[in-house]
């Protein structure tokens, strides 16, 4: 089921982009630099709109990604600290049934 999903996902994607490509496949100038420059053409390109509308989605995507990564980091350090005294509490409760002795308590056999 979740293969069919993703197929069908895919080919919507794939769909729109080259409904996208198609309907828009005039050439635009894209300026780099500010016209007060621009000599013999240095800094115009002339490139399918199509293009930039990808090219843009793609780099949104990407710092969109970036920014949530970082984000997420205060998170993620809280989890790991959580994570890491977690493991340090069982490891002195595995000590303290080892010395008293209770490896087979049925009280401490209950809470595992």
């Amino acid at each position: 089921m979740i293969r069919m999903a993703r197929l069908f996902v895919s080919l919507v994607l794939i769909l729109t982009v080259v409904w996208l490509g198609v309907l828009n496949t005039q050439p635009v100038n894209l300026i780099t630099i500010p016209q007060e420059f621009v000599t013999d053409k240095f800094g115009i390109f002339r490139i399918p709109l199509f293009l930039i509308i990808i090219f843009t989605a793609f780099l949104s995507f990407v710092f969109g990604c970036v920014a949530e990564y970082i984000r997420s980091r205060k998170l993620r350090k809280s989890l790991k600290e959580r994570d890491k005294r977690l493991k340090q509490s069982e490891a002195k409760l595995k000590k303290f049934e080892k010395n008293l002795g209770l490896d087979d308590d049925d009280i401490l056999s209950l809470l595992k």
